[in-house]
């Protein structure tokens, strides 16, 4: 238990620490937090008490428009028949024409894989009837990266004729992120920087160094152009313009005020 004495000791030097807090706070002018204009002992409660730093924090966007310089092709082989077998065989050989013809169009060893592969039976059921097995499904998928981007129409039409693809499916993408989403994540500090100033202007502050930044979020291109084929073409001939990509950096900012 405390004394009388010492409670007293202790509150005169609670009262001293408060009253220092109160001096350095109103020498500060004013300040702003989080974009806001606030006294400048208002801003030294945040700071003590929330433990947030005074300063302004923004958020900056931005949006880089890229040309594509790879088609992802992804080509379906399917195949039925009465046995796993004979279905694994029937689709091993779609899938070997598929393989050749990418080979013809130029496409790399390292740029071919295989996506999924899946065998399934088949049921059939009547009224009062049991499920049973008809037959059996095997399908295979090979994903192709295709660095001929103004040719690949012409990819799709060679993929699925001649017996080869089922089904066949395109994005376009770029072979290498990293210089386009510096170039946005620059662009969306410059944003961030801007807004930052026109708060200080309006708090009638000035703006300070750079403190912090960190990524809100960061998104790989957005493909705006997409074809999808589920059956074979009549003819060569196919377009697809290969178009922009989105690619979008938002990144939040926190500057010092002076």
């Amino acid at each position: 238990m405390l004394t009388t004495f010492q409670k007293a000791v202790l509150g005169t030097i609670a009262g001293a620490a408060v009253l220092i807090a109160l001096v350095v706070a109103a020498k500060g002018g004013t300040v702003a937090v989080n974009g806001g204009a606030f006294p400048a002992l208002t801003a030294a409660l945040v700071a003590t008490g929330a433990g947030i730093a005074p300063g302004i924090v923004t958020v900056g966007d931005a949006t880089v428009k890229v040309r594509p310089d790879i088609a992802l092709i992804t080509v379906g082989a399917v195949a039925q028949a009465a046995t796993a077998a004979e279905a694994q065989a029937l689709v091993a050989e779609r899938t070997d024409r598929i393989l050749k013809k990418a080979k013809d169009l130029g496409i790399a060893e390292k740029d071919t894989k295989t996506a999924g592969y899946n065998i399934q039976p088949q049921y059939a059921s009547g009224p009062g009837q049991a499920p049973r097995i008809t037959g059996y499904q095997a399908t295979q998928q090979i994903a192709l990266t295709y660095r001929k981007v103004d040719d690949a129409g012409r990819a799709l039409d060679a993929l699925i004729q001649g017996d080869a693809g089922n089904t066949i499916s395109l994005r376009f993408a770029l072979d290498d992120l990293k210089p386009p989403q510096a170039d946005a994540r620059r662009l969306a500090i410059e944003d961030a920087r801007s807004k930052a100033e026109a708060m200080a202007k309006t708090a009638g502050v000035r703006l300070g160094k750079l403190i912090a930044v960190n990524d809100q979020s960061v998104s790989g291109p957005q493909p705006l152009s997409r074809f999808e084929l589920a059956v074979p073409a009549a003819a060569p001939g196919t377009q697809v313009p290969a178009g922009e990509l989105d690619v979008v950096v938002r990144v939040q900012v926190q500057f010092a005020i002076e």
